[in-house]
């Protein structure tokens, strides 16, 4: 790799690592010109720093607010990405994302939405605090093959159960493929309610999506 584009790289770590959402945009930015592609940058820096945030916080006692700004230059610099990457469908399938009803965290919704745009898939985000009769109404309507749910809440995480079994009861369950993931959900939690998936890190999300399809 060229020196300039090495240092690009680095200085874009750091500014990660700083929390500095505003110059890890301009770095982005700098990148592009300089021929580093969205997938160089993903995977040299946005993807791992991902995953040391996530370890970071996993299992802490800690405060919601503190997350989000560890992020925050995360999903700055990914939205920068998929501003100046050329939107390609490279997957013919539909992805659906949502944060379950009574809880209003976007950030890890956010990040998986934004990581499957940019790889090439078709992705219908339906926000936060959806309930299970609209995710319901959206299936039917959107026909994706993969819904994707977000709980950042042990209070609401509950509601993917109830997802799954309003799926089975309108004869939907069959059609698609159910992934869950956020900060107390957890592999053995995805298996009792009897999803097809889960993911601990919003990049891995990728390789799932790929592998269920």
């Amino acid at each position: 790799m060229k020196p300039k584009r090495s240092r690009i790289l680095q200085e874009l770590n750091t500014s990660i690592m700083n929390g500095n959402a505003q110059e890890t945009a301009c770095l982005i930015e700098l990148g592009f010109k300089n021929n580093l592609s969205s997938q160089e940058i993903m995977d040299s820096i946005l993807i791992p720093a991902s995953k040391r945030i996530a370890e970071e916080f996993r299992g802490a006692d800690f405060y919601i607010p503190d997350v989000l700004f560890a992020l925050r230059p995360i999903k700055t610099g990914l939205a920068v990405i998929k501003n100046l990457s050329p939107q390609v469908i490279k997957h013919p399938q539909k992805i659906m994302c949502a944060t379950v009803a009574g809880d209003i965290h976007d950030i890890g919704k956010s990040l998986v939405t934004i990581f499957l745009q940019v790889n090439g898939y078709d992705v219908i985000d339906l926000g936060v605090d959806v309930p299970a009769d609209e995710i319901l109404q959206a299936v039917v309507e959107h026909k994706p093959k993969v819904v994707a749910l977000s709980s950042l809440l042990t209070t609401t995480m509950g509601e993917m159960a109830n997802i799954i079994e309003t799926l089975e009861k309108n004869r939907l369950r069959r059609s698609l493929k159910v992934i869950v993931g956020g900060g107390p959900v957890s592999d053995n939690f995805a298996e009792f309610i009897g999803a097809d998936g889960y993911c601990p890190h919003a990049p891995e999300t990728v390789n799932l999506v790929k592998k269920l399809l």
